[in-house]
């Protein structure tokens, strides 16, 4: 069984996953008839295209206690390639069908049309079905899925992987309606444009300062923390955007380093009621939106904020090492798994996307290579000598070791859950989408100014907490709903038990003054009408930021990363540890 922690929640897991498809999604290579590819262990017939697979040879061992000795291939699809900027020649790069911002892609869509079918288009709400809860996609549930209620349409379509991942889509998609109807209460106003930008414009700011001030704090220590000016101002604007930043989300991010949260998934999924708790395989629930009707969103929840997440360490639970996707594969080939191993997938997409090795990050980010795979002073000085043997079994030399594996298998710093290599990574990346975002809610915009939030306004965002946003949008279901203040950390934590959601709000629906934003939308639509040229102040429309990026290749020496000081590698002077 897979250590659980001892300090953080599975909501800290999923809101990890929720930004990740906030900020990166690459689509996969197609047929040529644009249908996806699902057999590439059997490449016959005239529609495939060979350089689309990359299929992972699989060396199974006869003791093997899941996959019998004759399945030696697991399915891989390629990234769909893209040249480099410009068009030029160069490497294969790949692209980014998301904002590279944390922008809410994956409650809004990151463009105008998926944006227009997810609204209602009246009071500036977005659409929910009868349970109030995601809108139904009216394509329907994919062929091999077997479910018995509608599945769900949201802003990315990944919103159903995990039933704990469809959590914070309702949630926030619930936060951005209450939002909606506070405003139109509060002002008298029904244009639905108005209301939904400005409710849109409020929702992000809220998704940006949970983020930076709850998340990553949990995963990342102070040292990186402060070195690379993550945490927002306690109170006031902050002028952090530098034009000059490249905010595109780089490979090794994407790729690797983020993808250290498959190790905090729990094997298991539940819903916590009033009188007993009831526990479900995760793989029975991949793509399965089942268990959200009737309920199931409150109650499943309240199991995410009281239950730890998996311990961070190079494991990963049976659900998504062995049984990833079950049963998707209708008819397997001959050798064919009929499940996949996720911690392949992301050694396997590393070497899609061709970033370099674990050393060479380790290198970019001013640490020591390992020239051998000892655990003393020039090898793998951040590893067990338990993980650091387990690397000499795989590979020839350090320089071999592929990104996931190594930064994967490193020791956590102390106050992070995470080694130095993609602490950095993490840390550094995180710090692009800050400052290359013209739009960050603390900004003055000086070049805009009736764009940025008030002195007033940003000090209701800056008091928000998750377990606020959380405990606005419960439903009642016959319990009385009560979180941790911070949601991020155990509720067994001193300081951090469980209060009931009327306390945690502090007597506001919200949990916020709607009113400093309600008089600022009166003054500016007195203001629109007397100059019709002002239109609405929205920063956020769709199309102000770029999709469909290429990423960024980092540390390739002819990538376009502007080589500045401000989006250097800080220099993080830690503290002696024993290494053991």
């Amino acid at each position: 069984m897979t250590p659980v922690s001892a300090k953080f929640s599975t909501f800290l897991t999923h809101h990890g996953q929720f930004i990740d498809h906030d900020v990166i999604s690459t689509p996969s290579e197609t047929l040529s008839t644009n249908q996806a590819i699902t057999d590439c262990c059997n490449q016959v017939g005239g529609l495939m295209k060979p350089e689309a697979c990359f299929t992972i040879p699989v060396n199974i061992e006869e003791a093997d206690p899941f996959f019998p000795p004759y399945q030696t291939c697991m399915n891989f699809v390629r990234h769909t390639g893209a040249p480099p900027l410009g068009c030029a020649n160069g490497v294969r790069e790949q692209v980014n069908e998301r904002t590279s911002f944390v922008d809410g892609s994956m409650i809004y869509g990151s463009d105008a049309d998926r944006e227009q079918e997810l609204r209602s288009t009246f009071s500036g709400r977005l659409a929910v079905n009868k349970e109030n809860l995601l809108p139904i996609n009216p394509q329907g549930c994919p062929e091999e899925i077997q479910a018995k209620f509608p599945c769900f349409a949201a802003g990315d379509h990944r919103q159903s992987e995990t039933p704990t991942l469809t959590v914070p889509h309702i949630t926030w998609l619930r936060r951005h309606n209450l939002i909606a109807d506070a405003l139109r209460a509060a002002t008298g106003i029904t244009n639905d444009e108005i209301l939904f930008q400005e409710t849109k414009r409020i929702v992000i700011a809220e998704l940006q300062h949970v983020t930076y001030n709850e998340f990553l704090p949990a995963i990342l220590d102070d040292l990186h923390m402060n070195a690379y000016n993550l945490r927002s101002k306690q109170v006031g604007h902050a002028e952090i955007y530098n034009p000059d930043v490249d905010p595109r989300t780089i490979n090794a991010f994407g790729v690797a380093a983020y993808r250290m949260g498959h190790s905090l998934v729990r094997n298991t999924v539940g819903l916590l009621e009033k009188s007993r708790k009831r526990v479900f395989p995760v793989q029975e629930h991949f793509e399965v939106p089942d268990i959200m009707y009737k309920g199931g969103y409150e109650l499943l929840a309240r199991w995410m904020s009281r239950e730890p997440k998996s311990k961070s360490d190079r494991f990963l639970v049976d659900g998504i090492r062995n049984r990833l996707f079950e049963n998707f594969i209708a008819t397997p080939s001959p050798g064919e798994t009929p499940s996949l191993d996720l911690g392949a997938l992301n050694v396997q997409r590393g070497r899609d996307h061709g970033i370099p090795s674990y050393n060479a990050y380790r290198q970019f980010c001013g640490l020591p290579r390992a020239n051998f795979f000892a655990v003393t002073h020039g090898g793998l000085v951040n590893h067990s000598p338990r993980a650091a043997n387990a690397l000499k079994l795989t590979y020839r030399h350090p320089d071999d070791i592929d990104l996931f594996a190594g930064g994967m298998s490193e020791t956590p710093e102390l106050g992070s859950i995470l080694g130095p290599t993609f602490q950095c990574l993490i840390a550094f990346q995180f710090s692009l989408y800050k400052q290359g975002d013209r739009f960050w809610y603390e900004r003055t915009f000086p070049e805009i100014p009736l764009a940025a939030f008030t002195t007033a306004q940003l000090g209701q965002i800056k008091q928000t907490t998750y377990a606020k946003i959380l405990c606005s949008v419960m439903s009642d279901i016959g319990v009385f709903h009560s979180f941790q203040p911070n949601l991020m950390l155990r509720s067994n934590i001193p300081g951090n038990s469980p209060l009931q959601c009327n306390v945690i709000l502090e007597g506001s629906p919200l949990g916020f003054d709607i009113n400093p934003f309600a008089d600022q939308i009166i003054k500016l639509r007195g203001m629109r009408r007397q100059n019709p040229f002002l239109g609405a102040i929205s920063p956020y429309n769709p199309g102000m930021h770029k999709i469909m990026q290429i990423m960024g290749q980092l540390p390739h020496r002819n990538n376009v990363f502007p080589p500045i000081n401000s989006t250097r590698v800080p220099k993080i002077r830690r503290k002696q540890r024993k290494v053991y």
